[in-house]
């Protein structure tokens, strides 16, 4: 229940109610079950403030005692787990270490606030604008986030494990090449936690990821171009056919991660990379080394040979005239550049791997889509 003392000094309004607490710093407001009444109280500071909502509690949009608008509002501490904060006005709000945890974010507007520290698991933020928010070590965990807008935001040591990055919910413009989009956090990763996060399809292109979690993350089709991963932890990431020229990867690890028709280029830095086995194709395919651990400075040897080749798969034999036309078809479309067979090899039952020298900043995902479509 709420404390009845601290409804009558509220009611007495913001400037009461503000000195008060500045007088009372020690004391926790308790409005539980009153405080959607009083959230008119533009700029109102309820730091640490106690409430206990249940699960959304119905808010009458159309009350006058309820307006949108709470910009400068301090939450600071407040305890708004499950809280409904839809459609309000939030901004330069103040919700620093606040727990916001399965609270209903849904269309608000975050602009400049402060959620660093912010409990903001399971919470739902689809459609709320966050740009040039601080959610320094924010947790994210498992919110839903579809169509948010975090531009500019600071999102240093920001959690979005077991979040989804859907790419046909993200306010910004798609890139020129298909299907990548423009990643809305682009600008600053560093440090951030994205681990099992599903960003397929895109843009991370010169974004700073500077050891940035990506722990079981789904980056397939993913553009990584002159992104600065260092020291990123990509263990068991699925790579899977990432554009990765003049990437730097300096002192990443990638144990287990997938690699699967990846592309690098000569420019692409991978000193002093940390990685035990790697898997070629996906679902744990291919794993290379066949058995034991990569020594030092083998999976950089691997990787850079492997830059100028691509795989092709054929699982249900092959047919060599075909195949022959296509890679002669493909020859006239890069003119000068020479394309040659490196290697046949016969996996048994019908399956056979050809490998093809292809130029060093060729993309290789296109060749291998190119030579498989005129081949079928």
């Amino acid at each position: 229940m709420a404390n009845e003392e601290h409804i009558k000094i509220l009611r007495k309004r913001v400037k009461a109610w503000n000195k008060w607490r500045n007088n009372n710093p020690d004391i926790i407001p308790d409005l539980s079950g009153k405080v959607t009444h009083y959230w008119f109280l533009k700029e109102a500071d309820f730091k640490g403030l106690k409430i206990d909502f249940g699960s959304y509690p119905a808010i009458d949009k159309s009350s006058k005692l309820l307006p949108k608008n709470l910009t400068n509002i301090n939450f600071s501490k407040a305890n708004l787990a499950r809280a409904n904060l839809s459609q309000l006005k939030l901004i330069e709000a103040d919700l620093s270490d606040s727990n916001l945890s399965g609270a209903n974010l849904n269309d608000t507007d975050l602009t400049d606030a402060n959620l660093s520290n912010a409990d903001i698991t399971g919470a739902l933020i689809n459609g709320a604008i966050l740009i040039r928010a601080n959610l320094t070590n924010a947790d994210l965990s498992g919110a839903g986030i579809e169509y948010c807008e975090f531009t500019e935001s600071i999102l240093d040591g920001t959690k979005f494990a077991r979040v989804e990055f859907n790419v046909d919910a993200i306010h910004l413009p798609k890139t020129d090449y298909s299907p990548s989009y423009n990643f809305i956090f682009k600008f600053h990763l560093s440090k951030a936690n994205l681990s099992e996060a599903d960003l397929t399809g895109y843009d991370l292109s010169e974004a700073n990821l500077l050891a940035v979690n990506l722990k079981g993350a789904n980056l397939i089709d993913a553009n990584l171009t002159h992104a600065n991963l260092t020291k990123a932890d990509l263990n068991e990431a699925n790579l899977t056919r990432v554009q990765a020229l003049s990437t730097d990867f300096t002192s990443a690890s990638f144990t287990g991660s997938c690699l699967e028709d990846w592309n690098i280029n000569s420019s692409t830095k991978l000193d002093d990379v940390i990685c035990d086995y790697i898997y070629l194709r996906q679902e744990q395919q291919e794993r290379r080394p066949s058995s034991g651990n990569f020594t030092l400075g083998d999976f950089t040897k691997l990787v850079q040979k492997a830059q100028e080749t691509v795989d092709l798969i054929f699982s249900n034999g092959i047919d060599w005239q075909a195949f022959l036309i296509s890679l002669q078809k493909l020859q006239v479309e890069c003119s000068d550049e020479e394309l040659t067979i490196q290697a046949i090899e016969n996996k048994n039952d019908g399956v056979f791997v050809i490998r093809v020298n292809v130029p060093a900043d060729a993309n290789k995902a296109e060749v291998e889509k190119y030579l498989k479509r005129e081949y079928d």
